[in-house]
């Protein structure tokens, strides 16, 4: 393979500096995109498993442990932030909790039942009720101590 050159161009007249990329730049980049893509795919596969459910109440009574959901939709900014903090969580908590992702967009019913007014909200649930809730982004580390602390109230 013959190695791509970049080259960039500071133009004095103009605070910008242009690029002019070559057209196997351009190919070499989309093919390292999508494989970041497919990586982050495979990991995130196995991280999350799609379910369906009859309802909301059923899903929660499904699982044994503690049932962390995250109230999302794809177009919030800070709801996409969150996807990453919620795997450091998964990683940290493994053993004491069920993480679940509810898309806003798709189940607005079960949002509105749930008063989800902000987005992203987690909220925590035990034996099908609500323990805990946050409206808001936050880091994994303080989303992992709020949640501990709720579940030694347990």
């Amino acid at each position: 393979a013959r190695p791509t050159t970049v080259r960039v161009r500071a133009q004095s007249h103009l605070p910008a500096i242009s690029r002019l990329a070559s057209r196997p730049f351009r190919t070499g980049l989309a093919r390292c995109r999508g494989a970041q893509e497919q990586r982050k795919a495979q990991r995130i596969a196995v991280a999350a498993v799609k379910q369906q459910f009859d309802s909301f109440d059923e899903m929660l009574k499904q699982f044994e442990l503690p049932v962390l959901v995250d109230f999302y939709a794809d177009w919030c900014g800070p709801c996409k932030l969150m996807e990453s903090e919620l795997e450091i969580v998964q990683t940290a908590l493994r053993d004491k909790i069920q993480i679940v992702k509810i898309d806003t967009e798709k189940h607005a019913n079960i949002a509105q039942q749930h008063k989800v007014y902000g987005l992203p909200t987690m909220a925590l649930f035990k034996n099908g009720e609500q323990v805990w809730r946050f409206e808001g982004a936050m880091r994994a580390d303080n989303l992992v101590s709020e949640i501990e602390a709720e579940l030694n109230k347990m």
